[in-house]
């Protein structure tokens, strides 16, 4: 392959790379620019952020785009997750506009230097090495830089609320971690280990009538305390050592996975018959099964439980933001039952919202504070009919 070959091939696997990372972060696209002269009705009202047609459009034709391109499904698999995508789109975009307009509520403003800085190291991660790479990998997800850096901003304020709200929420001390240290010892266990050396005598190499003899002989030899490799040398090239290394129960090839625990350290197995012809193992050092002990594990199992109750107390939280919240829908026809609701929310159209959030629009929640560097969403936006 030639450098220019080579260098082209480390290119394309950045670009892919920091493409898998966009996609990641770019769940929910951020406004488009539109097309002037169309109008785009709005589909989702939450307190002051509203949701429109063309958004959830754009979103739901890049996964069904994903879900249709995504190997290794059956024929079943796909369409039964063409048939949610639009309940999980529009859920996806309900939760975010929550946590986002309590941003709003607490002023949360996300500073350019942070933005910068995640940036930086999403790149890093990549290993994008240059404007152009950064500007192509965007391009593959759709986006543009600046609507990238708005959703990065995006993300931020969302990540601010959540370290302020609902982080200090989880309640996790020693004890809780020793408990599940106790309830879960399985997950920590070692199992028993050895270290083994092998002699093989060679199939095909040596004559049928002299294995079982050569064989015997390097038993012989290995028992008495020679190492391996200086058995197979003198053995000649019929046969070769093998450093087999620490394996567990299970590991080695059947017939020698059979022998291998019935032997002590020092202990040299009969010869048997495996692949590439007969083997004659030795074990070196055995290790009995053992559990790690708590604090090797400590860090570990906090990791896990505060992920675990963080989660558990993010979804109350979503359910206590929407309870407190102002919401207006007029879904499309997939999307609607994208989250149960214990009492409806207000209809659009019995309002007689069809495109406008009007003053008739029944009592409206108190103004928020906008980022300073997101304008706040107009309750229309110009777009393309789709």
């Amino acid at each position: 392959m030639s450098r220019e070959s080579r260098r082209r091939g480390g290119a394309d696997l950045r670009l892919a790379a920091l493409a898998t990372l966009v996609a990641a972060l770019v769940a929910l696209p951020v406004t488009p620019q539109s097309e002037p002269g169309a109008e785009n009705r709005v589909v989702l009202r939450v307190n002051d952020r509203i949701v429109t047609l063309y958004e959830y459009q754009r979103a739901l034709a890049e996964q069904i785009r994903q879900i249709r391109n995504t190997p290794g499904l059956t024929e079943l698999q796909r369409q039964e997750r063409l048939g949610e995508v639009g309940r999980l789109i529009m859920k996806a975009m309900f939760e975010d506009n929550l946590i986002l307009s309590r941003a709003d509520q607490l002023a949360v403003v996300v500073d350019e230097s942070d933005v910068e800085e995640q940036i930086r190291a999403l790149r890093e991660r990549a290993g994008i090495e240059n404007e152009e790479q950064f500007r192509d990998a965007l391009a593959q997800q759709g986006m543009r830089e600046g609507d990238f850096r708005n959703q990065m901003r995006r993300q931020l304020r969302s990540n601010i609320v959540r370290g302020r709200e609902v982080a200090p929420r989880v309640d996790l001390a020693d004890e809780d971690l020793r408990r599940f240290y106790r309830d879960n010892q399985e997950r920590f266990a070692i199992p028993e280990r050895a270290r083994f050396e092998e002699v093989v005598i060679l199939e095909g190499v040596v004559p049928a009538d002299r294995m079982a003899p050569l064989a015997s002989l390097a038993r012989t030899r290995m028992t008495s305390g020679e190492a391996a490799t200086e058995v197979a040398e003198g053995l000649g090239e019929g046969a070769t050592s093998v450093d087999v290394g620490w394996v567990t129960p299970g590991d080695l090839a059947p017939p020698l996975d059979a022998v291998a625990w019935d032997l002590q350290t020092g202990d040299v197995a009969e010869a048997v018959s495996a692949r590439g012809g007969l083997h004659v193992l030795k074990m070196l050092e055995r290790e009995p099964a053992s559990v790690q002990p708590f604090e090797e594990v400590r860090d570990a199992i906090e990791r896990e439980e505060r992920g675990r109750l963080f989660d558990e107390e993010y979804v109350l939280y979503l359910e206590e933001l929407a309870e407190a919240a102002y919401i207006v829908e007029r879904l499309p026809e997939e999307a609607v039952g994208y989250r149960p609701v214990a009492a409806p929310s207000l209809d659009a159209d019995a309002l007689g919202l069809l495109s406008r959030f009007g003053p008739d629009a029944g009592p409206q929640p108190d103004p928020s504070v906008q980022d300073a560097n997101e304008p706040a969403p107009e309750e229309t936006v110009d777009g393309p009919d789709i």
